[in-house]
C-alpha cells in the first residue's frame, strides 16, 4: 500500500480536552505522519468541514456524548457538510459497544468503547486507519 496516497487528516470532535490529549498521544504512536484537527463540539465540526478552511478529514473521530448536538443529528450534518466528498467515521464511547444503537447509515465505520491505556487507543486507531507504524 502506497502511504504518501492516503489520506492522513484526521478530526477529532469531543468536549473533553484530556480526551483530546490523550487522543494526541495515541495518534502519535498509531500514524505518526497524521495530521489532527480538533473540534470540541458538533457545530465547530460541521463549520470547519463547510468551510474548506483546513483539509478535509479522511477519518473523523466523534465522541459519543457530546453536548448542544445529539448524535444522530451531528452526523447527518456532518454528511452534508462533506457533501460528495467521503471520511470515515468512528464514534469513540465510554459504554459498551453492544449497547449501542447502528449508525452505519451515517458512514460510521466502526465504535470503539474508549481504551483504558494510550496504547491499546493507538491499536484501535491503527485498526481504523489501516496503517501500522514502523518502529
Amino acid at each position: 500500500m502506497d502511504y504518501t496516497k492516503m489520506n492522513n487528516n484526521i478530526l477529532l470532535i469531543d468536549d473533553d480536552p484530556d480526551d483530546h490529549e490523550i487522543f494526541e498521544f495515541a495518534l502519535e504512536l498509531a500514524y505518526p505522519t497524521a495530521t489532527c484537527e480538533h473540534s470540541y463540539n458538533c457545530q465547530d465540526a460541521v463549520e470547519k468541514i463547510r468551510k474548506r478552511s483546513s483539509p478535509l478529514p479522511g477519518n473523523i473521530f466523534l465522541d459519543f456524548n457530546m453536548p448542544m448536538m445529539e448524535l444522530p443529528k451531528c452526523l447527518f450534518a456532518i454528511n452534508e457538510a462533506l457533501g460528495v466528498d467521503h471520511a470515515d467515521i468512528v464514534i469513540l464511547t465510554g459504554f459498551r459497544t453492544d449497547d449501542l444503537p447502528d449508525f452505519n447509515s451515517f458512514g460510521v465505520v466502526k465504535v470503539i468503547s474508549k481504551p483504558s491505556t494510550i496504547e491499546l487507543l493507538a491499536e484501535e486507531i491503527q485498526d481504523v486507519v489501516g496503517y501500522w507504524a514502523s518502529a
